[in-house]
């Protein structure tokens, strides 16, 4: 049995971040548990001397920027400074509570289009303090296979005997998936997990539904399997996972279970605990 829409929604330009930023999570959707925060970012211009985030703290999640094009400078209070390029995947575990820095002082010599997303993971409630941690894992990793005349890279999780070498805390899959003009999916997904869509361009038609650029959909937890049709070349992310079923409190830049834990993370930055970001 397929899984069936339950929600589909455009996600709008972000006020406060600008025309070239989409907040996707939680503005067009609530969220895709365990996910619960997506941005969609670019393509815009990088031109050299630009600035990009400065130090903030991140408590309670992993944080997930993943680049479609150009590259991206992450800095964080673990000592981590890495070059993120297209198809490469920044992932920080950022539990009881670090600090980063994205896209700052890259001495860039020329302009170059950035294109990405960035997800935001809810830790499951027994990790939510665990040691930060960064991995940087190189587009050569991450395993790319053919599926009909689609192409899919696998993100986090595994599919159809692919397995991505990405670790999840939370039990979470994440596929990029390129489907040709006229050509039709199906995806096998489990049973009783969550599923999210995004376009990122193309049309894609689901349930007779279209599917177009920035909207985003969730569908039910039962059925698994998705089906859908090209009526473009489209691009698109799909992920989801076993849902944590637990209580989400989210605050600027923490995700925690309760008021007392948000409480706690501020308290732990304001202190210093989380670390700094050096020459940034």
């Amino acid at each position: 049995m397929n899984k069936k829409i339950s929600k589909s929604n455009p996600a709008y330009p972000s006020r406060s971040m600008g025309p070239s930023v989409r907040q996707v999570i939680p503005s067009a959707i609530d969220h895709i548990d365990p996910f619960v925060f997506l941005d969609h970012f670019g393509p815009l211009e990088k031109k050299p001397g630009g600035q990009g985030v400065p130090p903030h703290p991140h408590a309670g999640i992993a944080t997930i920027t993943y680049l479609f094009e150009g590259s991206n400078r992450h800095q964080d209070s673990l000592g981590h400074d890495a070059v993120v390029n297209a198809g490469d995947m920044a992932w920080m575990q950022a539990g009881k509570g670090i600090v980063h820095a994205e896209g700052m002082h890259e001495n860039r010599a020329e302009s170059e289009l950035v294109h990405g997303l960035q997800f935001w993971i809810s830790l499951p409630a027994k990790d939510k303090f665990i040691d930060p941690a960064f991995y940087h894992h190189l587009s050569a990793e991450l395993p790319q296979f053919k599926l009909g005349e689609a192409t899919i890279t696998v993100l986090t999780g595994a599919l159809l005997g692919h397995q991505s070498p990405v670790k999840s805390l939370s039990p979470a899959y994440m596929f990029e998936v390129k489907i040709p003009k006229n050509q039709s999916l199906a995806i096998p997904i489990q049973e009783g997990d969550t599923a999210g869509l995004y376009i990122v361009n193309g049309h894609l038609k689901v349930e007779n539904t279209s599917l177009l650029p920035s909207s985003m959909t969730s569908f039910t937890e039962e059925g698994n399997a998705l089906e859908m049709h090209a009526v473009e070349d489209t691009h698109l992310m799909l992920f989801g996972g076993t849902p944590l079923h637990e209580p989400i409190v989210g605050y600027a830049s923490y995700v925690m279970n309760s008021d007392a834990q948000i409480r706690q993370v501020m308290q732990d930055y304001q202190m210093g605990k989380m670390g700094t970001v050096e020459n940034y």
